[in-house]
């Protein structure tokens, strides 16, 4: 019984780990990678979030992996508990938002961003897990 609950332990200290690592990749490499790239498309924030919504695999086949330029209306700026500096775009009336993760070499620009501003906003789609995710972001 103790050998079974070291390694339940020892498990979920790995696991711990793992989301650590692999939620605090580094934004600015992100950036980095797209920063050459020209947008696949163009599109509003609602739209984004209205088709993960619709379809979340036609959204995913349709977004994920690509850059994109979303436009939209700033409805949070935060930290997340990783102290990675994000936006969040309207998505929906309710629950849902576009998460927009931004390097801390952005840290004057988001500084500078409010509530309620339109803005645009290249980066990486990663799809939906409750919001829809872009990172690398920089603001257009």
């Amino acid at each position: 019984m103790k050998k079974r609950m070291k390694h339940l332990v020892s498990a979920m200290a790995l696991a711990g780990f793992l989301f650590i690592a692999f939620g605090s990749i580094d934004e600015s490499v992100t950036e980095i990678e797209i920063s050459t790239q020209e947008p696949e498309m163009t599109i509003s924030a609602r739209k984004l979030y209205a088709d993960y919504e619709a379809n979340g695999v036609a959204a995913d086949e349709k977004y994920k992996g690509k850059v994109l330029q979303v436009k939209g209306v700033i409805n949070d700026i935060d930290r997340d508990i990783m102290d990675n500096i994000y936006v969040t775009l309207k998505g929906d009336q309710y629950f849902g938002d576009i998460q927009c993760f931004f390097a801390e070499s952005h840290l004057a620009t988001a500084s500078k961003l409010s509530k309620g501003q339109k803005i645009s906003v290249k980066g990486l789609c990663e799809g939906k897990l409750m919001n829809v995710m872009l990172k690398g972001c920089v603001v257009e």
